[in-house]
């Protein structure tokens, strides 16, 4: 599937060659700010920034999801060409870069400033610029689209400018004259453009007219900025004074012949990989930086975590390019991550390679610095490939790069080497799984693979789809050919063991983390061991920072230590992840450590951060439901974290919801923490139940009825029943929600708290009504008002006044219920209880429409949305919108309806609640079927 995303002009985009209806500009604009940072997350706060800029209206995250919606339907024909996903909060347009206008452009601008031939040089510079087809990201009229627009006019300019230095050296002088003439009268203080205009009218006969045009622009320099002409322009005026041989178009010098030195041609590269699978896209990169060279000396870095295949890849890479360097391929193993080996210096690599290329031993200098630069004279004229695997950093390789044109450079390295200056960087990731299957195939056996296909896929899980670990793997299976695959996926299943299994001979996990682990330095070695401690796979900065013990910027700063070790990935600033083998062996190095230090600090902190964070996200999010939990505030976070607000909120419980029940999972193995446990669990039901994580709260909650009764806290334990059936009667689970509710009305009871027994009886009122005893229903509620009334909670009362409200509703009581939610109403208007505000308006209004008022139905449930969307409650908002799709499907608006049925389809495609086949089935139908998210609570 062909498609196509033009930035560099008019938002536009294709399929195939055929336009895609983009909708109107604002939601061009959306698509845009996406593609900008294409295949990374971009925050719905950024989006709403980029597209309204600074005075964004209130209903810009509505909105914003609406134009979500269309563009994922605009672009369904593209398939898998094109994925816009949403990932903790934020958006994610997955599309190949070549697919966007601009990247193509930045792509082929390095290829063209790579090139070795300057006729080639021109046609790619050519190809890019044609590329634009009038002002980037046309329409488009905010701050940040203005920024971003200048960025690209500039890029653009730059390679029209480097286009031109290119033509001047083919000669085509004259042609250019014209277009340099336009140009320099719309920067006539450019220098660069003086040069370019000056030597291209010397080389027509001129030069008289570029001395004067030299005169022009120092006359302008001085008058209006006050300077004087630079360096590279005075020395062009000079060179055209004195009639320069320079200034002539110029033939490239051949090559010098080898033969003629009479000295071995070196081919040291080792053998390539007998088995190499995968990386088909990283390989033609290479192939294309290392050969394509640019006037100056290619260099292609690979980096990569320990056990990525860099090396492999490398040699791999090195005899694909070889008949390109006739001189030689020289290789090198650097060290730098050699388990006890200490790395090769610049100078010790010279004292192995001049002799290579015919300086003899005795003459080659004992000084580095001379060396280097006797290196860089032996390399003249040469067409070699250099290759220097393990590199520890760029300053180590820096004295042994050429220095002119003709060699190449390819280094490998656990780090980026981001200071090596022009290289073309490829970071390698694990292979895909069905590389690694096939790698493990190739290793292993075929048939032995296809015997169990299910456990192969499980060993290349276990080995994070990474060479080196399945390597490992295979040579285990090689020795013991009698085991099936099976046999060493059970093993690696044990995770107490796993380290153990992953070692063969002088292959070993254990002995290559720990180089990356030295390389991190004292202090990454110590904050390391204590992010296993909760057993997290993902962890932000106040995690990090709670259980290191470390201010915020300290903490940062040794994480990023750890990240440029590769033990530690960086998905985005201020979040980490750690792959499951570092991980284990992170906590490897905690129980190594348990002795040195109070063992249960750090799993202390870590719970406090949760109990602080989980109580602020409560409380910003539903401080009414906070409030009748009777925690008080929430307490301080031991590293001084705060939630800002609602939005802040949002995102930091959406990011926290699937780590949460494994992290208290992890933490119940220590008894005094049991009734720290229960409190987390019981603080962040009101933010989790609002942003409808009932999956997470069902695990939370089981712990913590067990936590609660391990620590004899039988208040917390009913408490934690009572949500537990809760969380489980908002996901269909009625046998269940029933038996919870039982075991905290009988806790309640036996502690005689009446204010509790009226959450049970309204709780129980739910139960009823959702299995269809509505009698039964009507009696838990009012008992449960009553209740309420009597402890003086004018919350709860109006929320069995709701569920009252709904009962009536399905008993076909429409004035009842209209008067029970307008009571509700009242008072959570007056308590300024959002949450429940949204949903009992939507409860008014769908009783307006069975009681036939369709015009008040539909009033009613657009307010309610904008207070669901205010409050960004998704399912909520789904929900509502089914509700108006029928009051307008009543009132003969058909079209409305469908459209509102589309957006609640598409919000719980977004949530995970139906797959995209499940909603077009439910679209065929004129009047769909609600799905089993909407149907939980009616």
């Amino acid at each position: 599937m062909a498609v196509r995303f033009c930035l560099l002009g008019s938002i536009e985009a294709s399929v195939d060659g055929e336009p895609v209806d983009l909708g109107p500009v604002r939601q061009r604009s959306v698509l845009a700010a996406l593609l900008a940072d294409a295949n990374r997350s971009v925050s719905a706060d950024q989006l709403i920034e980029r597209v309204w800029g600074t005075r964004a209206p209130q209903r810009a995250p509505g909105t914003l999801y609406s134009y979500i919606s269309r563009l994922r339907r605009a672009l369904a024909d593209a398939g898998d060409a094109v994925r816009l996903s949403r990932q903790s909060g934020a958006y994610v347009l997955a599309v190949e870069e070549t697919a966007v206008d601009l990247f193509l452009f930045r792509r082929l601008l390095a290829r063209a400033r790579r090139e070795d031939d300057d006729g080639r040089a021109a046609e790619v510079f050519e190809q890019a610029l044609g590329l634009w087809r009038g002002e980037a990201f046309a329409t488009a009229d905010t701050p940040w689209f203005n920024t971003l627009r200048e960025s690209s006019h500039r890029e653009k300019r730059t390679a029209e400018w480097d286009l031109t230095d290119v033509q001047l050296r083919l000669g085509r002088h004259t042609e250019l004259l014209a277009g340099l003439f336009d140009r320099v009268r719309a920067h006539p203080l450019d220098e660069r453009l003086a040069s370019q205009l000056m030597l291209a009218l010397y080389r027509s006969g001129r030069a008289a007219d570029a001395l004067a045009h030299y005169e022009d622009v120092r006359h302008g320099l001085a008058e209006e900025l006050g300077i004087d002409p630079g360096p590279a322009l005075r020395r062009v005026h000079e060179q055209i004074l004195t009639e320069d041989v320079a200034l002539a178009v110029r033939v490239p010098p051949p090559a010098v012949d080898p033969a003629d030195q009479h000295v071995p041609i070196p081919r040291q590269l080792p053998a390539s990989p007998a088995i190499f699978s995968g990386r088909d896209a990283q390989v033609e990169v290479l192939c294309e930086a290392l050969v394509r060279a640019d006037r100056h000396t290619p260099v292609a870095a690979v980096d990569g975590v320990a056990g990525v295949g860099k090396s492999a890849l490398a040699v791999h890479v090195g005899h694909r390019v070889e008949e390109h360097f006739p001189d030689g391929q020289l290789y090198v193993n650097l060290r730098g991550a050699a388990a006890g080996a200490t790395s090769l210096t610049a100078h010790q690599v010279l004292v192995r390679w001049l002799p290579q290329l015919g300086v003899p031993g005795a003459e080659v200098p004992a000084d580095a610095e001379t060396a280097s630069a006797l290196w860089r004279s032996v390399l003249t004229g040469r067409r070699l490939l250099l290759v220097f695997d393990d590199a520890v950093s760029a300053a180590q390789i820096r004295p042994l790069l050429p220095a002119g044109r003709g060699c190449a450079v390819l280094v490998t390295s656990r780090t980026v080497l981001s200071t090596l200056d022009g290289a073309e960087h490829v970071h390698l990731e694990p292979l895909t799984e069905s590389e690694a299957v096939a790698l493990l195939a190739r290793m292993v056996g075929a048939d032995r693979v296809a015997g169990d296909p299910v456990a192969a896929t499980d060993v290349v899980g276990f080995c994070e789809r990474l060479p080196l670990l399945l390597r490992i793997v295979a040579a285990r299976l090689a020795a013991r050919p009698a085991w099936p695959v099976r046999a060493i996926a059970d093993r690696l299943a044990r995770e107490h063991q796993r380290l153990n299994e992953l070692q063969a001979g002088e292959l070993s996990v254990r002995a290559s983390l720990a180089v990356s682990l030295r390389e991190a330095g004292e202090g990454g070695e110590r904050v390391f061991p204590l992010l296993a401690v909760v057993g997290a796979a993902e962890l932000d900065l106040p995690l990090a920072a709670s259980l290191a013990d470390l201010p915020w910027a300290e903490a940062e700063r040794l994480l990023e230590q750890l990240v440029d070790a590769r033990l530690v990935d960086s998905p985005a600033p201020g979040y980490y992840q750690l792959h499951d083998v570092v991980r284990l062996y992170a906590r490897e190095q905690a129980h190594q450590q348990a002795g040195t230090a109070d063992p249960d600090a750090a799993p202390r902190r870590a719970l406090h951060h949760y109990l602080a964070l989980a109580g602020e996200a409560s409380r910003l999010l539903d401080p009414e439901e906070w409030t009748n939990l009777g925690m008080g505030a929430p307490i301080a976070h031991p590293a001084g974290c705060t939630l800002a607000d609602r939005p802040e909120a949002s995102s930091w419980i959406d990011f926290a919801a699937p780590h949460l029940p494994s992290v208290m999972a992890e933490l119940t193995g220590r008894p005094e923490l049991h009734a720290d446990i229960t409190r987390c669990v019981l603080a962040v039901y009101p933010a989790l139940a609002v942003r409808d994580r009932w999956q997470e709260l069902i695990k939370l909650n089981t712990i913590a009825v067990r936590t609660a009764r391990d620590s004899d806290q039988r208040a917390l334990e009913a408490r934690s029943h009572n949500l537990l059936g809760m969380a489980y009667g908002q996901t269909g689970r009625m046998d269940e929600s029933l038996a919870e509710f039982r075991c905290a009305s009988e806790l309640w009871e036996a502690l005689d708290d009446r204010h509790q027994l009226a959450r049970a009886s309204n709780n129980l009122g739910i139960l009823a009504r959702l299995r269809g005893d509505l009698l039964e229903a009507v009696r838990c509620h009012e008992r449960g008002i009553r209740l309420f009334q009597e402890a003086g909670d004018d919350n709860g009362r109006a929320r069995a006044l709701t569920n009252l409200g709904v009962v009536h509703q399905r008993l076909g009581n429409h004035a009842e219920a209209i008067s029970a939610h307008e009571c509700a109403i009242e008072i959570f208007r007056a308590q300024n209880d959002q949450y429940r505000l949204g949903q009992t308006m939507g409860d008014l209004a769908k009783a307006a429409r069975l009681a036939g008022r369709y015009g008040e139905s539909i009033e009613r449930y657009e307010e309610s949305l904008r207070v669901v969307r205010r409050i960004g409650s998704r399912l909520n908002e789904a929900e509502q919108l089914w509700g108006l799709a029928h009051s307008l499907y009543d009132l003969g608006e058909r079209d409305a309806a469908r459209t509102r049925w589309r957006a609640a389809l598409d919000i719980l495609r977004d949530c995970g609640e139906l797959t995209d086949a499940e909603a077009q089935r439910l679209l065929a139908d004129p009047v769909p079927e609600p799905p089993a998210a909407i149907r939980r609570n009616q």
